[in-house]
């Protein structure tokens, strides 16, 4: 009960802390913004945000598991977090390499979210996220859980274009990872193919040029 409580309070004063810095960022008051960033870091997660900040995905993440039981709510915060400071840097700075890896944290993090509770209720925010990285030069790792993403979610078309731009920079057996793909695809109906824009004529004539 009491930790159901805790988990609660949490939950409001984050969505309290998330209000303020949307609010804020719309009115431009954007230092505002950021010390409301900056509060939510020391106030829920009991550390400055940039020592969130610098660790890398697999760090936070291992950082909020404890028993092998992931801290979900953790993640959402620090995910959101990123997602806002990102935005809020942008529209300051126009693109610069800070948002973008803001943004690419924030996207994973969500999709790890999203794996771990089984759910598409953050498919929005990561659509979104996906829509600001297209401006931004990727690590080949975030293309690659874009990839997944695409794939999940029944877009065949969009997870086959990812495919092939990590085949352009030579990303490990890609060549492999496409072909097992399209195996994957040819095992689905005409219909779900059609609908996720990789018709099955398209991926035998790929298949054929691989």
């Amino acid at each position: 009960m009491v930790q159901r409580d805790y988990i609660v309070r949490i939950i409001e004063q984050f969505a309290a802390f998330l209000w303020a810095i949307i609010f804020n960022k719309k009115i431009r008051n954007y230092d505002i913004a950021l010390e409301k960033i900056e509060e939510a870091y020391n106030e829920l997660l009991n550390s400055k945000s940039n020592k969130i900040k610098s660790l890398e995905v697999d760090e936070i993440v291992k950082s909020n598991t404890y028993e092998k039981v992931l801290n979900t709510d953790n993640i959402e915060i620090i995910a959101n977090l990123l997602s806002e400071e990102a935005d809020i840097i942008e529209q300051i700075n126009g693109l610069n390499r800070i948002t973008s890896e803001y943004y690419q944290k924030s996207f994973v993090l969500f999709y790890v979210l999203a794996n771990k509770m089984n759910t598409r209720k953050h498919d929005e925010k990561i659509d979104e996220i996906i829509s600001k990285l297209n401006d931004y030069e990727l690590i080949d790792e975030t293309r690659y859980k874009i990839y997944e993403y695409y794939e999940e979610k029944g877009l065949y078309g969009k997870a086959e274009d990812k495919l092939y731009e990590l085949k352009e920079d030579n990303y490990p057996n890609i060549t492999n990872t496409i072909k097992i793909f399209y195996e994957r695809m040819l095992e689905k109906d005409n219909e779900t193919l059609e609908k996720g824009n990789l018709p099955r004529n398209e991926i035998l004539e790929e298949m054929d040029k691989l």
